[in-house]
């Protein structure tokens, strides 16, 4: 009897520890989104542009003409000054800085993020955003078609 539940407890042993070694991991650059601080928090995704992004396998991707491949995302809607919180999908990696800028017009103007927290611009009006993130992993800049009402 002894000799089963020895033999028992080894062969779940066993099974327990190579259930360990099945897990998936998804170290590729994160998906990023916007959301705002409001009573009715929604998000929207920004798109990735350029990628140097090293943690599995290297992975990356060059963009030239990012203001065109805004242009053609989805227009986000939000308010003059709306608060809004950098949500990254997964974040198996640690932010070294995190800095965002506007263009309207051709004008780029930079703007403060504090951590994970920024406000969007005061002025109404048609916005390109660009959100740039340097972690141990790499960097990501991503971009977005903002319409401040």
């Amino acid at each position: 009897m002894r000799l089963f539940t020895k033999l028992g407890i080894i062969g779940f042993s066993t099974l327990l520890l190579t259930a360990c070694f099945g897990e998936n991991y998804d170290f590729t650059p994160p998906d990023v989104t916007l959301m705002n601080n409001t009573e009715y928090p929604d998000t929207e995704e920004l798109t990735a542009v350029n990628i140097e992004w090293d943690s599995d396998k290297l992975y990356t991707k060059k963009t030239d003409d990012i203001l065109s491949v805004a242009r053609d995302q989805k227009t986000l809607v939000y308010h003059k000054g709306q608060e809004m919180r950098v949500v990254f999908v997964t974040q198996d990696f640690a932010i070294r800085k995190l800095s965002a800028y506007v263009t309207k017009n051709g004008i780029k103007t930079e703007i403060k993020v504090d951590g994970e927290v920024f406000n969007m611009p005061n002025e109404k009006g048609e916005y390109i955003m660009v959100l740039h993130l340097l972690a141990d992993s790499g960097t990501v800049e991503y971009v977005g078609n903002v319409l401040i009402e």
